[in-house]
């Protein structure tokens, strides 16, 4: 039996900037005094943060932009 809305947590901003480049929106949760960003468990966010992991090339302003959105959006949460 498989578990419904399972969710990836990451607490790296620059992979979860990284993913969010690549169209994989998180859902940003409180767990205690830290922003917890989480993912669907779907293979394409184990490939893609595998690909993370691997350095890849990125447009450096789109990257940047969705970096200051998910930094905006985790001081929001606090």
């Amino acid at each position: 039996m498989k578990q419904a809305n399972v969710k990836v947590p990451i607490l790296d901003i620059h992979l979860s900037s990284y993913l969010s480049l690549q169209g994989i929106e998180p859902e940003l949760t409180k767990q205690g005094t830290r922003v917890v960003f989480e993912f669907p468990s779907i293979p394409v966010v184990t490939k893609l943060t595998r690909a993370y992991n691997e350095n890849p090339s990125v447009k450096i302003l789109d990257f940047v932009h969705h970096l200051r959105k998910l930094r905006s959006q985790m001081l929001n949460a606090r």
